[in-house]
C-alpha cells in the first residue's frame, strides 16, 4: 500500500516533469520589445581614392532596441562605437604605416522586415534606415590627416541578417548575425581625407546577443 509521503513525492516529480515539458514546448520567436548588443564587430570604410580620401577600418561594438508592430514588421534604434585601431593606410598615394585612425560613433533608426515572420527559431530579415556617422579627432588623425575636431555626416544603411531565438525556458534569449552596407553622404566643409568630395561606402558586420524584455 502506497504511503502518503511516497504519493506526495511521486506527485512532485510528475508536476516537475510537466513543468519541464511545458517549458521545453514553449515556442521560439520574437516578443514585442527586444534589447540587443554586440561586443565586437567590424566597420570597413572604403571608397577612397588613395590620394585625399583614406580607406580605414574600426573595431565596432554597440547595442539596439527593437519594437515589433507585427510578427513581420519592427522598428529599431541603434548606436555603435568604433575603435580606430592602428593600421597601415594609403594617403596621398603613399603608405602611412601603423597610424591610429579616428574613433567613430554611429546612430540610426531602421525598419526591419521579416519575410517569413519572426515567430520562429530562425528568423531572417532585411532592413534599412538612416542616421549619422561621427568621426572623433585623435592626435595622430589631427597630425596626419588634419582632423582637428569631430566631424558628423548623414548616413544611410541597408542590409539583412538572421535572429536566432532560443526555445523553452531560455526563449527570451537569442543571437543575431547582421550585415549592413553603410552610405556616408559627403559634405564640402568636411576635412579632405574623408567624404569631402564624394560619398563613402562602408560595410559593417557583427554577431551579437538579444533579450526579449516584453512579450
Amino acid at each position: 500500500m502506497m504511503t502518503s509521503s511516497r504519493a506526495i513525492a511521486i506527485a512532485i516529480v510528475l508536476v516537475a516533469r510537466c513543468a519541464v515539458a511545458s517549458a521545453q514546448d514553449a515556442p521560439a520567436g520574437a516578443g514585442k520589445l527586444e534589447i540587443g548588443g554586440f561586443p565586437g564587430g567590424g566597420l570597413w570604410l572604403g571608397g577612397g581614392n588613395d590620394s585625399t580620401e583614406v580607406n580605414f577600418n574600426t573595431y565596432a561594438f554597440g547595442g539596439d532596441a527593437t519594437w515589433y508592430f507585427t510578427p513581420k514588421v519592427a522598428v529599431e534604434g541603434e548606436g555603435n562605437f568604433g575603435l580606430g585601431i592602428s593600421q597601415n593606410v594609403t594617403y596621398q598615394n603613399k603608405i602611412v604605416y601603423r597610424t591610429q585612425m579616428p574613433h567613430t560613433l554611429g546612430t540610426g533608426g531602421n525598419i526591419v522586415f521579416f519575410p517569413a515572420g519572426s515567430a520562429k527559431h530562425l528568423a531572417g530579415y532585411v532592413t534599412g534606415g538612416a542616421g549619422t556617422l561621427t568621426l572623433f579627432s585623435r592626435t595622430a588623425a589631427s597630425r596626419v590627416f588634419g582632423l582637428t575636431q569631430s566631424e558628423s555626416f548623414v548616413s544611410s544603411n541597408v542590409g539583412g541578417g538572421v535572429k536566432i531565438f532560443r526555445r523553452g525556458d531560455a526563449r527570451n534569449w537569442g543571437f543575431r548575425i547582421d550585415y549592413r552596407v553603410v552610405v556616408v553622404n559627403s559634405k564640402s566643409s568636411a576635412v579632405a581625407f574623408f567624404a569631402q568630395s564624394k560619398q563613402r561606402i562602408g560595410q559593417r558586420f557583427y554577431i551579437g546577443m538579444l533579450y526579449t524584455a516584453k512579450r
